[in-house]
């Protein structure tokens, strides 16, 4: 039998759930399956947890002479016992003889009997952190608004850890923990990036009794099993403190709190928190978060948070303390993301990079980076996601420090100050499309097109190897003629124009991989590939880029989504080699894998590579699409002028006339 994939195990799971919908909603049946998979996974596989006999699965299944639920909850209560350090109060609310029906738990039991949970039937060691991680995706779904609780999109937790790059030995804190996947996806990170089985040591923080032990649970099964992630209301009273009384501060901080929440100045422990000043309790304690993030950053630490953008612009106390913060140089970047991302809520967010009190780095004299990323938003049916191309930008300007048009912008203190420390992104980064050239109107009353607007186009044609003289013909020096074929008959000639240097585009990239395909296989089995990302994403950009047909944020794009639509074929190459990612083929498929090593090897860099070269085609063939466009809009305002209408018109007179006269109607003397 194949061992189990990420996404089969989570298939496993949702059917669980299955048996459960519409019995209770998703946060009850979200604890009964994650109690019934900790049961499962600690007796498949010895040595994750103390297993003491009554908390056996073989006891379960083969129960006698007591309720079914009361078998669960004793083994349960028994495994919590037996290791304190890891599940003490985890699962203190669940009960299964009052949530689950007797029907329902004996097929649930039976579901989870035929699920292998032991590490020689995964495929990866977190396949099960991984497939819980995609349930409570599933369960964040379902539950609406209050999905939002305890669920943040996994794809701007990636955005926020990446911004802050978290290093081996770091401390990770997360003050508004949730279900830990910002925890989690550090982890991953500096597994990616410093190698498997690095150290490290999370703290967090989590208010709602449920979601903390869904948090610690997560944890558990992602194999963190050393972290602090404490259960109580981060802003009225943070726990995590050091022997003096002082709060600890840490090297990363990552979080996304609730949005405007209410609080009371009064019931806030560690005032001292609070440097910039207090905002009004009533829904407005957002900037009370933003300062608990800063106030337990170390000195040189850097910290993401998402806010609701109010507080870019409200006035009042807020315009105070968002002053002291840039004037402190503790604030780096803001970040919009755009509206309906979250679960359970439709506003606009934005994310906000920050510094400990050792400031911003000094390279930046105390500049702030504002990011438009709202046109980064793939629209979805019921909810807005950043894809990999959309978190690599982002990431790429931020760490580029850039100014791209219509994106990203610097800007000098002297201008925020200016306008009264209000950081509202489109103030200083309008990410509308690009206003078309006024019309040229002497074009419009006798022909031609401006050479200007030509002009300003004329690069993206020559990369393509299109000229000037392939789409009109000379009229003076300001104008230009289409050609006699008519516009229409051109823009349809551009794709043959554009096919020579499209396709040495595209055998460059071919070459680009088959001289890549050497490193891919050398490090196939090593455990190291999927640290290799960073330099093949470079060299990827470098090696095309001067072509000019991709910029440098669509060439990273492209790669990007390429590589996480991969990831785990290259993780399966990189931890069971060729032929491993053929076996997991062929399971996808429903199929047995015939292929020896050696043609697994051949056949596992040729899927790959046919997949990058074919995302790297579809793009390009977009741009070229988009040459075509260009020029259908100059047909649309000048292929007619006046003159013509007017020609026309005349034309069409003089026929009417001559109709009529041939119908014997003169008209009026």
């Amino acid at each position: 039998m194949s061992p189990l994939a990420p996404e089969q195990l989570a298939r496993a799971l949702f059917g669980a759930a299955d048996l459960l919908r519409g019995k209770m909603d998703a946060s009850q049946y979200r604890d009964v399956i994650s109690g019934m998979l900790v049961l499962k996974r600690a007796s498949d596989q010895p040595g994750i947890l103390h297993l003491p006999e009554r908390a056996r699965w073989s006891d379960i299944v083969g129960y006698k002479g007591k309720a079914l639920g009361h078998v669960l909850n004793e083994a349960l209560w028994e495994l919590e016992r037996s290791n304190r350090e890891v599940l003490e109060g985890v699962f203190e609310a669940l009960d299964f003889d009052r949530r689950v029906g007797r029907a329902e738990l004996s097929a649930l039991v039976d579901h989870f009997n035929h699920i292998p949970l032991s590490d020689d039937d995964l495929e990866f060691g977190d396949v099960v952190g991984r497939a819980y991680d995609l349930s409570l995706s599933a369960f964040a779904d379902s539950a609406g608004k209050r999905g939002g609780e305890f669920f943040t999109p996994r794809s701007v937790v990636q955005l926020m850890v990446r911004l802050v790059r978290p290093q081996e030995g770091q401390s990770v804190y997360d003050p508004f923990a949730g279900s830990g996947g910002m925890l989690i996806q550090a982890r991953q990170y500096i597994d990616e990036h410093s190698g498997e089985g690095t150290y490290f040591a999370p703290f967090g923080q989590e208010v709602n009794g449920a979601t903390w032990s869904t948090a610690r649970l997560n944890l558990l099964l992602h194999g963190i099993t050393n972290g602090s992630v404490l259960c109580g209301n981060t802003l009225t009273d943070p726990l995590h403190s050091l022997e003096d009384g002082h709060l600890r501060r840490f090297d990363c901080v990552l979080t996304v709190p609730p949005f405007s929440m209410n609080y009371s100045e009064t019931e806030v422990k560690h005032p001292e928190r609070m440097k910039y000043g207090w905002a009004p309790g009533q829904g407005k304690a957002d900037l009370m978060n933003v300062q608990h993030v800063l106030a337990t950053l170390r000195p040189e630490g850097v910290g993401a948070v998402v806010t609701p953008h109010g507080v870019l612009f409200r006035a009042g106390a807020e315009a105070e303390i968002r002053r002291g913060i840039v004037e402190d140089a503790r604030l780096e970047a803001v970040i919009g993301i755009g509206p309906n991302v979250f679960h359970g809520t439709s506003i606009p967010a934005c994310i906000l990079v920050l510094r400990g009190t050792n400031g911003t780095p000094a390279d930046q004299g105390g500049q702030v980076l504002f990011i438009n990323a709202e046109r980064e938003v793939v629209t979805g049916r019921s909810q807005n996601r950043l894809e990999p191309q959309n978190v690599e930008k982002i990431v790429g300007a931020f760490r580029e420090w850039a100014d791209i048009p219509g994106f990203s912008r610097v800007v000098s203190l002297n201008e925020i100050a200016a306008n009264d420390f209000n950081l509202n992104i489109r103030r200083y980064v309008d990410a509308s499309p690009p206003a078309e050239p006024p019309l040229d109107v002497r074009a419009a009353l006798s022909g031609g097109v401006p050479r200007s607007e030509v002009d300003a186009k004329a690069r993206k044609f020559h990369v393509f190897g299109i000229s000037l003289a392939d789409l009109f013909a000379p009229q003076g020096s300001d104008h230009l003629d289409f050609l006699g074929e008519g516009c229409e008959a051109t823009a349809a000639r551009i794709p043959e124009l554009a096919a020579v240097r499209e396709r040495d585009f595209i055998n460059h990239c071919s070459a680009w991989w088959e001289g890549t395909e050497s490193r891919i296989a050398e490090l196939a089995g090593s455990g190291k590939l999927l640290m290799l990302r960073p330099r093949l994403m470079a060299s990827f950009r470098e090696e095309l880029l001067p072509e000019g047909i991709l910029d440098r944020y669509q060439l990273a794009g492209v790669f990007a989504a390429w590589w996480s639509e991969r990831h785990d074929d290259l993780k399966s190459l990189d931890h069971r080699g060729s032929f491993g990612v053929i076996d997991r083929w062929a399971t996808a498929d429903g199929q047995r894998s015939y292929l020896p090593e050696t043609l697994a090897r051949e056949r596992v860099l040729d899927v790959l590579g046919d997949d990058l070269r074919s995302r790297v085609e579809r793009l390009v063939a977009a741009e070229r699409q988009g040459l075509v466009n260009v020029y259908r809009s100059w047909g649309d305002r000048y292929a007619t002028s006046l003159t013509d209408l007017e020609r026309q018109s005349e034309d069409a007179a003089a026929r009417l006339s001559a109709r009529l006269e041939a119908l014997g109607y003169t008209g009026p003397a």
